[in-house]
């Protein structure tokens, strides 16, 4: 009796093992159709957001060139990041009158959190000049 106990216990074991074996590889096997079925989709989803970013760049720096910017293109710096561009209107005629931040946005792209920070801090006026000498 309590060998054939153990051996339906045996069975029993052999078979949960077998079953969880079974449901790991149906499992395996359905996150690898998944990421086959969505690699593409996210591949083509991130080479189109990278060719936003790669010509909005390269908008940025024709910005100052339009005829609608306030500003003469001698006297921009461009930074790119955080914030796109710095002027510095008069500077390239030696009478530096006020310097300006702009951050160039098109389309719906709004500010990011860090930009919106940014503008508080330079809208209260928090702008400071340092020298640092080195000798």
């Amino acid at each position: 009796m309590f060998e054939l106990i153990s051996l339906i216990l045996l069975v029993l074991v052999i078979y949960l093992i077998y079953k969880n074996l079974e449901w790991r590889f149906k499992f395996e096997e359905r996150v690898r159709k998944y990421i086959e079925e969505k690699e593409e989709e996210i591949r083509r989803d991130a080479i189109e957001r990278s060719s936003k970013i790669l010509s909005g760049k390269a908008l940025e720096k024709l910005v100052p060139l339009l005829k609608s910017f306030n500003h003469s293109p001698h006297d921009v710096r461009w930074l790119g990041d955080p914030i796109d561009l710095v002027v510095f209107d008069g500077a390239s005629n030696d009478n530096p009158q006020k310097i300006t931040f702009v951050e160039i946005k098109s389309g719906k792209s709004e500010l990011t959190e860090k930009q919106k920070k940014i503008k508080h801090i330079i809208k209260e006026g928090k702008i400071f000049w340092e020298e640092i000498k080195i000798e």
